[in-house]
């Protein structure tokens, strides 16, 4: 399949239109940011060794940021604009003209991930986190590929969405399910260990993992829930749109 540059920088450029002119959606990653900053102040310093406790408040806080901004924030900027594009026949237009499916992936995915990296990056120094203390690598990858998998997931529920209201309230549950991970998992252990099959349970324990005193080490269950639902949304999202 041949693919277009030209093409793909007029979806790119279309869809940063979209995006910025929603202020719905453009706001959930500022507030992100705001609550993080917010929660850094107002949250005891407490360190992942005192009194034996497994827990780090600027883990706990980067976590809670990182989730609002990928699972909130992520799967919002590309539902609601895709349910628009459907309410408004964009879409349908889109798919009739020249433009083909992998086009159309790579123009509509690269401007809400990039607006999802850049806050992840402040995401670190409004937590309270020193670039020093992270495994920026990992970091890196597991915070892309995150947000790629909510893209893709929020893509879904806009193919399924008969318009914006629709598409935002599909998205709730989900948004709902996968924001509660880290409280979940600092408030019952055991029901934790089901989330860490999710992938927002492994930006929990990456998150968690960093302050400890080895910090984050791969594992073979990360790795393979990570990328199983980044192939799972990825296939999912390819039978939605054909």
């Amino acid at each position: 399949m041949k693919i277009s540059l030209r093409k793909i920088k007029a979806i790119i450029a279309m869809k940063f239109q979209t995006l910025v002119s929603n202020t719905s959606v453009i706001l959930a990653p500022i507030l992100a940011l705001g609550f993080v900053f917010i929660m850094k102040r107002i949250m005891p310093d407490v360190d992942v060794n005192e009194a034996g406790m497994n827990f780090s408040t600027s883990g706990f806080v980067l976590s809670f940021g990182l989730i609002f901004n990928i699972a909130i924030a992520g799967i919002s900027m590309s539902s609601s604009p895709l349910a628009e594009e459907k309410e408004k026949n964009t879409l349908r237009v889109l798919m009739t003209s020249s433009v083909n499916g992998l086009e159309y992936l790579i123009g509509t995915l690269i401007p809400p991930l990039i607006i999802l990296i850049i806050v992840n990056i402040l995401m670190i120094p409004v937590s309270g986190a020193s670039f020093a203390d992270l495994q920026l690598g990992s970091y890196f990858v597991i915070s892309t590929v995150s947000s790629v998998i909510s893209l893709l997931i929020g893509y879904v529920v806009g193919i399924f969405s008969k318009n914006q209201t629709q598409a935002s309230l599909i998205g709730m549950p989900i948004t709902l399910i996968l924001t509660s991970v880290p409280v979940l998992k600092f408030l019952q252990e055991d029901f934790g260990q089901f989330l860490n099959y999710t992938y927002t349970g492994v930006l929990t324990n990456y998150s968690n993992s960093i302050f400890s005193g080895d910090g984050y080490q791969w594992n073979v269950t990360d790795s393979v829930v990570l990328f199983g639902w980044l192939l799972v949304s990825t296939i999912v999202f390819v039978y939605a749109l054909v």
